[in-house]
């Protein structure tokens, strides 16, 4: 049987990768007032970001119903595919449970569900990993033992002109979004164990730049790796080329924040995702 992998919309990954792994992205929900968006599907980050920086109050996201979730393992799996489906951590959103209630409702077939522990690109390339190992014909076991792997391997680093938006989405406290702002300093944050964390301050976008890329080094030789911005696609492009001497096949995924996330990490964000056998020389 063929193994097919599903994913949600906060992989942030880009639409021809998507297409390419042959992935199933299933999207989360943006609501600004009475609207509510598909991430990525009904709204566009380009519309996003725009309205974000005319809105008053901060969008609201939401994850996919359980019953979202069973269509699309019902489909694949009368197709004759078993699933593997990997998500946002369960930490910072409703979206695993979804999937898992999902898999609930399934009389039969083959459906595993697993918590990535990450976010945006990082959980990105956990579905990649196992993307590319499905397509390769890896049976159902193997794919999963690919994804654990990569859960295990995979890191995430960004930068943040602001803590302001973690702050109003209610993901970091108020105290240490006002001492961001009173210091003048750009937050340097990771995911660990699931929930966002300081990995360090950068007092100037180059010196975010620099923490990145020495993330980059002290990692190689990377598996693989991706670079993530909301409204700077100049710096991802400068960042995107002086990673890949560090990636094993020099390849890049280059991709920008959707609508849920971008929710989190306001303009001018950019990050770091890359998964390698080295971790924690920096966070």
């Amino acid at each position: 049987m063929t193994v097919r992998v599903v994913t949600d919309s906060t992989a942030d990954l880009p639409p021809d990768l998507v297409r390419e792994l042959g992935i199933t992205v299933v999207p989360l929900s943006v609501r600004f007032g009475q609207e509510s968006f598909l991430d990525g599907v009904e709204l566009s980050s380009d519309a996003f970001f725009q309205r974000l920086a005319a809105a008053k109050e901060l969008p609201s996201t939401s994850q996919p119903a359980p019953g979202v979730f069973f269509d699309v393992y019902r489909r694949l799996v009368d197709s004759g595919n078993q699933v593997v489906s990997v998500h946002i951590s369960s930490k910072l959103s409703g979206t695993m449970n979804s999937a898992l209630q999902g898999k609930e409702k399934l009389d039969g077939g083959q459906v595993e569900v697993l918590d990535s522990l990450q976010a945006t690109l990082g959980l990105g390339l956990v579905a990649t990993a196992a993307a590319k190992a499905a397509k390769g014909g890896a049976s159902l076991a193997e794919v999963m033992a690919v994804a654990q792997l990569a859960i295990g391997e995979v890191q995430l680093f960004g930068v943040l002109d602001t803590l302001e938006y973690l702050q109003r989405g209610g993901r970091i406290g108020r105290v240490k979004a006002l001492l961001g702002s009173i210091l003048k300093v750009r937050p340097i944050i990771t995911v660990r164990e699931g929930m966002p964390e300081s990995a360090g301050m950068a007092r100037s976008r180059a010196q975010g730049i620099e923490f990145l890329l020495t993330v980059a080094r002290e990692r190689a030789p990377l598996k693989q790796a991706a670079v993530i911005y909301s409204t700077t696609p100049q710096e991802a492009d400068q960042l995107a080329e002086q990673v890949k001497p560090f990636v094993q096949d020099g390849l890049v995924i280059k991709s920008r924040f959707g609508p849920v996330l971008g929710t989190y990490v306001g303009p001018g964000a950019w990050g770091l995702a890359v998964q390698s056998e080295k971790k924690d020389s920096l966070a």
